[in-house]
């Protein structure tokens, strides 16, 4: 199994106010977060490491990346003691990440929104709120035109009564709209020269497909998938205009919401042409622009 080396992630400015006492306990035993690895990194690129990433920024809590090629997931979590928390559509074991271990407390956690709800929960004093007592849940009652649509990896579902449903609600349908169009990303994840071919191989396997070139779309397919990908986006960008000061759902105070599509967010600007983010970001008047540069420039390290 091959792992990379750990990097440490520089905090850089932030907003709130930190608990030293909590800053004291971690500083010199961050908590670690397992990451995908590329030949881009530092940068992160996939979505969901992108929302834990933004979580731990935005809570002030020191944490360091553990960088882990796409071949390598299955046993680094089974190596730690992390079941995978999906299943693919052949009924076999989804393992992904990011996971979180905490050296502190022992604990390890394997899904995005549970490491939000941790560091909520362990960090209650530390940086912003996660899920504020006092939101005003504008955009939470969202539903993606893609809720019905069944993927080849189920998204994260939520569970009715658990913690912060409301927000795990809006994950899924959030993550429903942009995962229907992904195939306008997939075709450029940055794989690690040493096991490229293994990988294609491997996500041709989960997606049914012979060639890569299916994942690969070009041409009036492509124009035709994006026109598409905009119309879907209507609705979630009609959201992020009911507060006019902006960039943020709730208008200049961010919550674990917009750190949801921020991740989406941060990885179509890792990974699609240069020219066709320009235009994303000229999408909706520009809200997810705002959204995306507030996230990056506040709560995004180790770029």
């Amino acid at each position: 199994m091959t792992e990379s080396n750990s990097s440490s992630c520089p905090l850089r400015h932030h907003t709130g106010t930190a608990n030293p006492t909590t800053f004291k306990m971690t500083d010199s035993n961050p908590l670690i977060l397992y990451d995908i690895s590329s030949p881009i990194q530092p940068r992160p690129y996939a979505p969901n490491p992108s929302k834990a990433r933004f979580a731990l920024s935005f809570k002030r809590v020191p944490f360091k990346t553990t960088w882990v090629d796409i071949l390598d997931i299955p046993d680094v979590r089974k190596g730690v003691g992390c079941p995978a928390v999906r299943k693919l559509d052949d009924g076999s074991d989804f393992y992904t990440l990011p996971m979180l271990r905490d050296p502190t407390s022992g604990r390890i956690l394997g899904d995005t929104f549970d490491i939000a709800n941790y560091l909520e929960d362990m960090f209650p004093d530390s940086g912003g709120r996660l899920f504020p007592p006092d939101s005003t849940r504008t955009g939470l009652n969202y539903e993606s035109p893609h809720k019905d649509t069944v993927f080849i990896a189920p998204l994260t579902s939520h569970q009715e009564g658990s913690k912060n449903e409301a927000y795990a609600r809006f994950n899924m349908h959030v993550d429903a709209t942009f995962t229907a169009h992904v195939m306008l990303v997939a075709q450029f994840t940055p794989f690690n020269a040493n096991t490229a071919d293994a990988v294609r191989a491997l996500f041709m396997k989960r997606a049914h497909l012979s060639s890569w070139d299916d994942i690969c779309i070009l041409g009036e397919a492509r124009e035709q998938l994006k026109a598409a990908f905009k119309e879907a986006l209507t609705l979630l960008a009609q959201l992020f205009m009911v507060h006019e000061t902006g960039p943020y759902l709730e208008g200049k105070q961010p919550t674990y919401a917009d750190m949801i599509v921020g991740g989406w967010l941060n990885y179509l600007s890792a990974l699609i042409p240069e020219e066709e983010w320009k235009d994303f970001r000229t999408w909706h008047s520009g809200v997810f622009a705002r959204l995306h540069d507030a996230l990056q420039d506040n709560y995004f390290e180790c770029k």
